[in-house]
């Protein structure tokens, strides 16, 4: 009888309380556009591979610092789309106009965070913050040997967007 094959993977997972924004969005969905609204983000992250040689999948410190700059950027914004087809978003003398279906915003231009995101849902800003961290982190080679990561956004109590990425077996992400 063949033996099976044995392969140990680790985790880390960090939800600090500095992994956190408040921010105000919109969605469209079914040919509408939904009520700007806002909420008080929570972003978890739990990332897996192999132990570095010195046992660790990947430095704590270093992850949250990096999750927590991301979390920073999108402080206090409006998230808007800026790959919407259902969103149309206009410069003009530091003000975003944006319309989308029956509705229509004029904002100041720095208090907008426009995301390359088709929709600014959950998922997608799980994508987002996934994309970013991952970017950040190989700049300094610290993905080692990370094979997966995954951001959760909670957008209400219990109410999770999730985005999982599979890191290719060079360590290297997006």
């Amino acid at each position: 009888m063949p033996s099976a094959t044995v392969t140990e993977d680790f985790a880390v997972r960090v939800y600090p309380s500095v992994l956190r924004f408040n921010a105000a969005h919109f969605i469209t969905y079914d040919d509408t556009c939904e009520n700007l609204h806002g909420h008080n983000f929570h972003v978890r992250i739990e990332a897996r591979g192999k132990n570095s040689k010195d046992a660790f999948v990947v430095d704590f410190v270093k992850l949250s610092e990096i999750a927590a700059g991301i979390c920073d950027t999108l402080h206090d914004k409006v998230l808007l789309p800026g790959n919407s087809h259902e969103v149309e978003l206009r410069h003009e003398r530091g003000v975003v106009h944006v319309a989308s279906y029956d509705k229509q915003f004029s904002f100041p231009e720095a208090n907008c965070c426009i995301l390359p995101v088709a929709n600014t849902t959950a998922e997608m800003l799980a994508w987002y913050v996934c994309d970013r961290l991952l970017s950040e982190l190989g700049e300094g080679d610290g993905i080692g040997q990370l094979s997966e990561v995954e951001v959760a956004v909670e957008e209400a109590d219990q109410q999770w967007g999730v985005y999982r990425k599979t890191i290719g077996s060079s360590g290297k992400g997006c």
